[in-house]
C-alpha cells in the first residue's frame, strides 16, 4: 500500500515537471531561447550581427515586454542598439534615453551599432541635448564671464573708490559672470560631467536688481544702508532656504536630478522665471528714474553718462528677459529648446557685464569716490552759472590754451586765468571741472606734456635736453615734469624718446 502511494506521488512529480518543462521551453521566455539571445548578443557585440539575429531579439523583447516584464538597463541598451541597428531611429531613441537616464552613460552614443541613424533627427537631437558642444555666442559668454571675474575683484581693490558703491557693483558683475559661465556649462552639457553645477546660480535670481538699485542710491545720493533694507534680500533667503537641500545632496542623486527632470523643480523653475522678471523690470524702472533725477542735477558729466548706460542696459535686460519668460512659461519649453530667446537676454547680460569692465579700463574714475559723490562740483551748485556763459567761458579758455598757450607760462594760475577772461576763480575752476572733467593744475599739466612730446618727437637728431623742454612748455624743475609726463603717457621722457626714435628708424628704414 504504501509502495502504491510512492510511486503515485513520484508519477505526479515527474508529470507536473514535464508539463512545466514544456511550456517553460514553448513559451517565450524559454531557457533555451535565453541562451540563443545570448549568444545572439555574443556575436553582436562582436559586429557580426545580422538583420534576420536582430529581428529575432527586437521579436523576443516585445514578447517580454507584452506580458509586463520589467526591464533593466542592460535590456535597454541592448534594445536600443538593436533597433540603431535596423535604422529604427524612433524607437532607438526611446530606449537610448531610458539608458541614458538610468546609467548616466553617454558614451553609449558613440556606439558604431547606431551608426545607421546617426543622420536622424531623432539621433541629432540626442547628441544635442547629452554630448559636449560649443559655438561662437557660448564662447562669447565664457569669455565674458571670466572677464567679469576679474573684474568684480579689481573694483573691489580700488582704494580710491567708495567701498559700499564698489562691493554693490563688484557683486553685481560677480553674479552676473557667475551665471553666464554655469550657463554655459549647461549649454554645452558640460554640466553632466560637473554634477556639483547642479542648481548652482539659481539663488542669485532675485539678487540682480536690488544691488543695481542700491548702487545707484549709493552714487546718487551716498545712501546709508538701513535695516529695513534688508526686506529686498527676502525672496533671496527663501529661495537659498529652499535650494539649500538640493546643493547638500551626494553626487548620484545631483547626476539623477540632472538627467531626469524632476517635475516639482520644473514648476519652481516656472515661479522664479515669473518672479524675476518682475523683479528686473521693477528695479530697472527704479534705476531709471534715479537717473532721471540725477539728469536734472549738477552732477559730473562722465558720471551721469556712466549711470546713463547702465540704466539703458537695464531696462534692454528686463524687456528680453520677459520676452523670453513669456515664451517659456506659456509653451512650456525649455531653455535648450529656445536658444533663440534665451540667447538674445544673455547677449544683453554679456554686454553689462564688458561694459563694467571696458569702463573700469577706460575710465576708471567713475569709480573713483571723488567723482562719483561729486565732491568736485557740488560747491558749484549755487554758483548761478548758466550753460550758455559756461559754454562760451569754455571756447575763450581753449583759444587761450590751443592759440596764446598760456600753459607755457610757469607762473600761471586760477586766478590769472580768470583775469584774462574777466570772470572769477571760482567760474573757472567750475568750467575746467564740467567741461574738461579735471582740475586745473592738471589740464595745465596735459596741455604741457602734450607740448613736450611734440618737441620731442619733431627733434630728429635728439639736440634738445629733456630740462630744456621742460622749461620750455612750462614746469619749473624737471622732477615735476617727469612725475607729470609719466601721469600722461605711463612713460618716462627718456623711454618716450627712445620709443619716437625707435619709430623713426624704423620707418626711414
Amino acid at each position: 500500500m504504501k509502495s502504491a502511494r510512492i510511486i503515485y506521488l513520484l508519477f505526479l512529480v515527474v508529470s507536473v515537471c514535464h508539463a512545466n518543462a514544456a511550456n517553460y521551453l514553448s513559451g517565450p521566455d524559454s531557457f533555451l531561447k535565453e541562451i540563443q539571445v545570448d549568444s545572439l548578443y555574443s556575436t553582436y557585440y562582436n559586429n557580426e550581427i545580422n538583420d534576420n539575429n536582430a529581428s529575432r531579439v527586437i521579436k523576443w523583447y516585445e514578447g517580454r515586454i507584452s506580458k509586463g516584464a520589467v526591464l533593466s538597463n542592460s535590456d535597454f541598451e541592448r534594445i536600443a542598439l538593436t533597433y540603431g541597428f535596423l535604422g529604427d531611429a524612433s524607437k532607438a531613441k526611446t530606449y537610448l534615453e531610458k539608458y541614458i537616464k538610468a546609467t548616466y552613460d553617454i558614451t553609449i552614443l558613440d556606439n558604431s551599432s547606431l551608426r545607421n541613424i546617426h543622420d536622424s533627427d531623432e539621433f541629432k537631437g540626442l547628441v544635442r541635448s547629452y554630448k559636449p558642444k560649443i559655438d561662437i555666442w557660448i564662447l562669447f559668454f565664457v569669455i565674458s564671464g571670466v572677464i567679469g571675474l576679474f573684474i568684480s575683484l579689481v573694483l573691489n581693490l580700488r582704494k580710491k573708490g567708495d567701498t559700499i558703491a564698489n562691493l554693490l557693483i563688484g557683486l553685481f558683475v560677480l553674479c552676473h559672470s557667475l551665471f553666464l559661465i554655469h550657463l554655459s556649462l549647461y549649454l554645452t552639457n558640460y554640466t553632466f560631467y560637473i554634477p556639483h553645477s547642479y542648481w548652482a546660480t539659481i539663488t542669485f535670481s532675485f539678487l540682480y536688481g536690488p544691488l543695481l538699485y542700491f548702487y545707484f542710491r549709493r552714487i546718487s545720493d551716498r545712501y546709508t544702508f538701513k535695516w529695513i533694507d534688508m526686506l529686498h534680500l527676502l525672496p533671496t533667503i527663501a529661495i537659498v532656504i529652499y535650494f539649500a537641500p538640493v546643493y547638500a545632496l551626494d553626487v548620484e542623486l545631483k547626476l539623477k536630478g540632472l538627467f531626469n527632470v524632476d517635475q516639482n523643480y520644473a514648476n519652481v523653475l516656472r515661479i522664479i522665471v515669473m518672479v524675476k522678471a518682475i523683479s528686473l523690470v521693477s528695479y530697472g524702472f527704479l534705476c531709471f528714474k534715479i537717473y532721471l533725477r540725477n539728469k536734472n542735477k549738477s552732477v559730473n558729466r562722465q558720471i551721469l553718462k556712466w549711470q546713463r548706460n547702465m540704466a539703458i542696459l537695464n531696462v534692454l535686460y528686463p524687456v528680453t528677459y520677459v520676452i523670453y519668460a513669456f515664451v517659456l512659461l506659456t509653451h512650456v519649453v525649455f531653455m535648450r529648446d529656445n536658444n533663440f530667446m534665451l540667447y538674445s537676454q544673455v547677449v544683453v547680460l554679456s554686454c553689462i557685464v564688458l561694459y563694467v569692465g571696458f569702463t573700469a579700463y577706460v575710465n576708471p574714475r567713475v569709480f573713483s569716490k571723488k567723482y562719483i559723490f561729486a565732491e568736485e562740483i557740488l560747491k558749484y551748485q549755487k554758483s548761478g552759472l548758466t550753460e550758455n556763459f559756461s559754454n562760451d567761458l569754455r571756447n575763450q579758455l581753449l583759444r587761450l590754451l590751443n592759440e596764446e598757450k598760456v600753459y607755457k607760462n610757469n607762473a600761471i594760475s586760477l586766478d590769472m586765468l580768470s583775469q584774462k577772461l574777466g570772470t572769477t576763480r571760482h567760474n573757472i575752476s567750475q568750467v575746467i571741472n564740467e567741461h574738461f572733467d579735471l582740475n586745473f593744475f592738471n589740464l595745465i599739466n596735459k596741455y604741457r606734456v602734450q607740448e613736450a612730446k611734440d618737441m620731442f618727437k619733431k627733434d630728429v637728431y635728439n639736440n634738445l635736453h629733456i630740462i630744456d623742454v621742460a622749461y620750455d612748455v612750462g614746469f619749473n624743475n624737471k622732477v615735476t615734469f617727469n612725475k607729470a609726463f609719466k601721469e600722461e603717457t605711463n612713460l618716462t621722457p627718456t623711454q618716450y624718446i627712445k620709443k619716437v626714435n625707435g619709430v623713426d628708424l624704423v620707418t626711414s628704414a
